[in-house]
């Protein structure tokens, strides 16, 4: 009893709660007289001092060092650059053909670890008109050493091939990569169901920024940011990611097993991956080359089917078009030109007075033509060379080869102005030839006339020189203290051994015995008269590189022979045009595509070496080469006689047949 009476007297009176001492000092200072708050600074400042002084002052600090430092949630967890399981890829596009058409400029992959795998600038096969550099990043000195489109397209078809492909808007990427992917192994950050906003898809840096905390997309676009984006946002949401492909592929085969069975059997087109074969990338370098618009290309079982036709490329000037500059129509109203009203020999051609001026694109020159070159290919296309193309767009009006003054320029045009000389070269496939007072080429095709040269001197020269520097450059990549063979002395041979001697590369050229000194003279070591001598055992050694003007069955199996493993056999005579003039686009296309892929395959096999169909193509890095060699005297092509325009079809005549050797140009 007497301890239960003490347990309830402790009870009621329980001992008093101690205070901490900081906790009463704080209860004083907060019931201290506000008439004080004025002296308290000064109080403040001796608190260090005063023992009584408990809690201090709090020590300010950066902002910096109070938040932390800032981490990038993009940023890589390691630095495993290893190909892994999951690749993210990401692509910017330029503007080709008038602008609308997309062709790739950069594409970038990542591994899981956003590690970057590849990441390259792309030289695209059609001409650039629009670099997009406010998004894509891309400015022209960046293309100028760029990959080359077939280079990059199967470097990346390797790296994806087998793998889980992430990406925002793929379809996009792969269609400028002219690439399929099966659809089973692609994880499209702009398709995952869970990321949707009442079914619309929401932009990348959207959900970068909603999902990651991470700030991209401003102004102009970072590839490698993007394709690591996207492959965090795969990795937050992988597990349910890939349950919802196994249940969806379960559904698929469900539904699939339900359906009936098709009487008529259909072709089971399966869509499997695969590395492009040279048969896609012709079909692709042709087709832009003839400048099809929309192209619907489809790579499925090694098989690419033009879907569109291609786009017939108005005359302009021809064909009435919505003035784009006003004031150009009041001061050019037409001009002569020399049209081509039907195929056939020279007497086809007619030189025609008041042949409306075209209006000029923002990106164009408007030359007032002062020489022009007659080129074999010219007579080739007079003679119905090209005409699955030119048939529907009779008269044109051919030529291909400038030198003038600058007549007028486009809005966007800011290397030259009014009065500037200027020479060039269209591309192969242009409706609207330089045969004519005023002729129309873009900025990219044209370069400043060196004053060391006349206007006839010049106009020889750039689209021989262009279609050489394509073969030596683009197609063999030949470099310093290689070996050159060189079938044939014509103008694109001969701007070849310049080239190749400028390059610092050992030349070797076959020709007829009176350019043999001119050759010599020029900076080749050997040069062999192929009507006189024995080619295969006055020349010794195997070369790097073999361009052959000539296309003959015999050059072909000399020049193959000639090279060493690793080498590249280049001729002009590709017969693209040719089989498509024949048998039409739906069966000369692939013919030729066909053909060219049969032979890259057994040269390959059989010699070890890469087989090209050259063909020229406006390059703004050659060109600018060319007029620097030009104006420096090591690079020219001699003139043997001129015509003025109104005999154009006498002209024709000498050149057919063969009266004039060499270059003949026309005067204006």
């Amino acid at each position: 009893m007497s301890s239960d009476l003490k347990r309830k007297q402790k009870k009621k009176n329980p001992k008093p709660v101690q205070i901490n001492p900081n906790w009463s000092l704080l209860q004083q200072k907060l019931k201290s007289d506000s008439n004080n708050s004025g002296n308290r600074k000064s109080s403040n400042n001796d608190d260090s001092d005063d023992p009584r002084s408990i809690l201090g002052k709090r020590k300010e600090r950066p902002d910096s060092e109070v938040d932390g430092p800032k981490i990038n949630p993009l940023a890589p967890v390691n630095d495993d650059t290893s190909l892994t399981d999951e690749v993210a890829m990401d692509c910017e596009m330029v503007g080709v053909s008038q602008g609308t058409k997309s062709a790739l400029g950069r594409v970038t992959l990542v591994n899981k670890w956003g590690n970057v795998l590849y990441d390259e600038f792309v030289r695209p096969v059609e001409r650039v008109v629009d670099f997009r550099t406010h998004i894509s990043g891309i400015r022209p000195r960046d293309l100028r050493k760029a990959k080359d489109f077939r280079v990059a397209q199967t470097k990346v078809a390797e790296l994806i091939k087998g793998k889980i492909l992430v990406g925002h808007a793929l379809h996009n990427d792969l269609k400028v990569l002219l690439l399929t992917h099966p659809k089973k192994d692609i994880r499209d950050t702009a398709e995952y169901q869970p990321f949707l906003k009442d079914k619309t898809r929401k932009s990348l840096k959207h959900l970068a920024s909603e999902f990651l905390g991470a700030d991209i997309q401003n102004g102009e676009h970072c590839p490698i940011d993007d394709a690591r984006a996207a492959m965090l946002l795969y990795q937050k949401n992988r597990r349910e990611w890939e349950r919802n492909v196994k249940d969806q592929t379960r559904m698929r085969l469900k539904q699939k097993k339900r359906k009936p069975k098709k009487k008529v059997k259909e072709a089971n087109h399966t869509s499997t991956h695969q590395v492009p074969t040279m048969y896609h990338l012709v079909v692709y370098k042709f087709i832009t080359t003839l400048k099809i618009e929309e192209a619907d290309l489809r790579i499925d079982e090694g098989e690419m089917r033009v879907m569109r036709s291609y786009r017939g490329n108005s005359i302009a000037g021809l064909v009435s078009h919505p003035a784009r500059l006003s004031p150009l129509r009041s001061i050019f109203t037409g001009c002569r030109a020399v049209m081509l009203p039907r195929f056939g020999g020279p007497e086809v051609l007619e030189l025609r007075e008041n042949v409306p001026v075209p209006n000029l694109n923002p990106n164009e020159v408007l030359v007032r033509a002062r020489a022009v070159s007659i080129n074999p290919l010219d007579c080739r296309i007079r003679a119905g060379y090209g005409r699955s193309v030119l048939q529907p767009h009779l008269p044109v009006v051919i030529g291909r080869d400038i030198s003038g003054e600058v007549a007028a320029v486009g809005n966007s045009v800011k290397a030259f102005k009014v009065g500037q000389e200027v020479f060039g070269a269209l591309h192969p496939t242009a409706l609207r030839g330089t045969y004519t007072d005023y002729g129309i080429l873009s900025e990219e095709e044209l370069t400043e006339k060196p004053s060391s040269v006349s206007h006839v001197e010049a106009s020889a020269i750039p689209f021989a020189a262009l279609t050489a520097w394509r073969a030596l450059k683009s197609n063999a990549r030949i470099l310093e203290g290689q070996r050159l063979l060189v079938f044939g002395g014509g103008a694109v041979g001969f701007a070849a051994i310049q080239l190749g001697v400028a390059f610092g590369c050992h030349v070797t050229a076959s020709c007829v015995g009176q350019t043999k000194e001119r050759i010599l003279a020029a900076g080749a070591e050997q040069a062999v008269d192929y009507l006189t001598e024995d080619i295969e055992v006055a020349v010794k050694g195997k070369f790097d590189a073999v361009l052959d003007t000539i296309g003959r069955p015999e050059t072909e199996r000399i020049g193959i022979n000639f090279l060493r493993k690793g080498g590249n056999y280049m001729t002009l005579q590709g017969e693209a045009a040719a089989l498509t003039d024949r048998y039409g686009f739906l069966i000369g296309l692939p013919l030729a595509t066909s053909l060219l892929a049969k032979k890259k395959i057994q040269y390959l096999y059989s010699h070890g070496i890469d087989y090209w169909w050259t063909y020229m193509r406006a390059d703004p890095e050659g060109l600018a080469e060319i007029q620097r060699l030009v104006g420096g005297g090591k690079l020219k092509i001699p003139v043997e006689k001129t015509f003025p325009i109104t005999e154009v079809v006498a002209a024709h005549e000498a050149k057919e047949k063969k009266l004039v050797p060499g270059k003949v140009v026309l005067e204006l």
